[in-house]
């Protein structure tokens, strides 16, 4: 039945339904408006929740019903710009010094491949790979949305920061935050309580000039 459930819900050839929908608007960045060198002295110095939307894949068009979550080749997937976004992403927060603890990611192959390029190293974690959109999925999106919960609420150890490569709706779902541009981050911060703060939202060519705003 688990087996079922997963084959009709994960393997999401309606995935991006959500993207179709609400990818032309800007949903509000609560709390959102940390910057310039406070941010990145806050990145530098760890414990906090990086939410990173997979790198360029070029439109954002629905895959097929043939779409196989072990085939990358009936995925979309990362475009040559997205594969040089993903590089510069991580050589970005090389040359700042913002340390990485773990990496998770989506099961589908463009997070894999972002993750895998911009930090070389990533761990599957079934919370944040895509549900689909349909009413007999709902419980799978519910136990989704409370898994990035407690992903975004928990504490990374102390001087590390936890990245997380997911889709754009997963955490629109759980917070009413789309990222619209693929690559954008929204930073978190746990606040040890069971809560967390949204911090600031990075667009994927801003990592290049974060210490240039800190002045």
């Amino acid at each position: 039945m688990a087996s079922s459930l997963y084959r009709l819900c994960f393997p999401a050839a309606c995935l991006l339904l959500a993207t179709a929908l609400f990818g032309s608007f800007a949903f509000p960045a609560r709390g959102a408006d940390m910057s310039g060198g406070e941010l990145l002295a806050a990145l530098r110095q760890g414990g906090l929740i990086i939410y990173f939307r997979h790198a360029d894949t070029g439109p954002a068009t629905p895959e097929p019903p043939s779409v196989q979550i072990e085939r990358c080749e009936t995925q979309r997937n990362l475009n040559d710009n997205g594969r040089a976004q993903a590089r510069e992403i991580g050589a970005q927060f090389r040359r700042l010094g913002i340390p990485v603890g773990k990496v998770l990611s989506s099961r589908f192959c463009r997070c894999v491949d972002t993750a895998q390029l911009a930090f070389g190293r990533h761990e599957v974690a079934q919370v944040l790979t895509g549900v689909r959109r349909g009413p007999e999925c709902a419980d799978a999106r519910r136990s989704a949305s409370e898994g990035l919960r407690a992903l975004l609420s928990t504490p990374p150890p102390e001087g590390e920061n936890l990245v997380l490569v997911s889709h754009g709706f997963n955490l629109r779902d759980l917070e009413g935050v789309y990222l619209g541009t693929q690559g954008e981050a929204a930073v978190y911060r746990a606040d040890g309580r069971g809560g967390y703060a949204l911090l600031a939202r990075i667009l994927p060519e801003a990592w290049a000039s974060l210490d240039q705003t800190a002045r």
